[in-house]
């Protein structure tokens, strides 16, 4: 195997939405210290805060799952990764079927012809260079989705917030004019990149603003902004996304959306290993 054409295309890891990579979308850290420590669980509210029942805090995240549930989603796709000096620019097409069925493809001049397919938890990439089919899996996982902040690992999380997580509202906060109720997840679950995130939820329009995402040994990791949100078949959708990186200075990846399709029919056929190497 070529390793060359894999790191290749991680130099330099949403759903990807968060939703995919947008929903993937689906926190200031000095809201979350003063709330303890993240991964420790609970922590009293902050002065001053109105901390949410366990009940208002599962409601809410049961509302901002029902709005990135369809039962399939389409659309053009952008990312501008910066890392350092230099800027990538990369567009693709997405589809995706139910939360297991997700296939890429690559469109700007430097990765055309290169996909990516989730069924599940497993991706593969193909790279029509090389005519390599690579399965990516251990190390590689945490690596950038072509350079992005955005892991392959965190493209493989498909399940809802409220089944993977616990939630808290810990306070209410103003940001970028919008009253935002401060929700904490926390997951005992092993299998989960960051078992504590910190929520900023649009308290009317029930989507979050701001998420920062921690392991459990309380270090912030990533910080996602939603910039831009659109009302899409009924649904309050972030179409651009950036995700910061705490660890790397100067490296972030804006994400964006455009011409998305939702319900529309797929056929099984278009998330399959020939689909995949067509």
């Amino acid at each position: 195997m070529k390793r060359k054409s894999i790191y290749f295309h991680f130099e330099q890891r949403f759903v990807v939405l968060l939703a995919l990579l947008a929903c993937a979308f689906l926190i200031p850290e000095q809201a979350v210290m003063a709330q303890g420590t993240p991964g420790q669980g609970g922590g009293a509210a902050a002065a001053g805060s109105t901390a949410g029942s366990s009940r208002e805090a599962e409601t809410l995240l049961e509302a901002i799952d029902s709005a990135q549930r369809y039962s399939s989603i389409s659309y053009i796709g952008l990312m501008e990764i910066t890392q350092g000096s230099r800027v990538l620019k990369k567009q693709f097409i997405a589809n995706a079927q139910g939360s297991d069925k997700v296939i890429l493809e690559f469109t700007n001049p430097e990765d055309k012809g290169t996909r990516m397919l989730r069924l599940g938890s497993t991706i593969w990439m193909y790279f029509p260079s090389e005519g390599e089919t690579v399965r990516i899996s251990g190390s590689l996982l945490r690596q950038g989705l072509m350079g992005s902040n955005l892991s392959y690992e965190e493209v493989a999380e498909g399940e809802s917030l409220r089944e993977a997580y616990s939630a808290q509202i810990i306070k209410e906060e103003t940001l970028d004019g919008r009253l935002c109720k401060l929700l904490k997840l926390v997951s005992s679950r092993t299998d989960i990149s960051y078992p504590v995130r910190i929520l900023w939820v649009d308290a009317s329009r029930k989507v979050p603003l701001k998420i920062e995402l921690y392991v459990r040994s309380g270090i912030l990791m990533k910080t996602m902004y939603v910039k831009e949100i659109e009302a899409i078949a009924g649904r309050q959708l972030p179409t651009r996304v950036e995700i910061v990186d705490a660890l790397k200075k100067n490296s972030k990846t804006v994400f964006s959306m455009q011409s998305v399709k939702i319900d529309a029919a797929m056929p099984d056929s278009m998330f399959s290993m020939e689909a995949l190497t067509k």
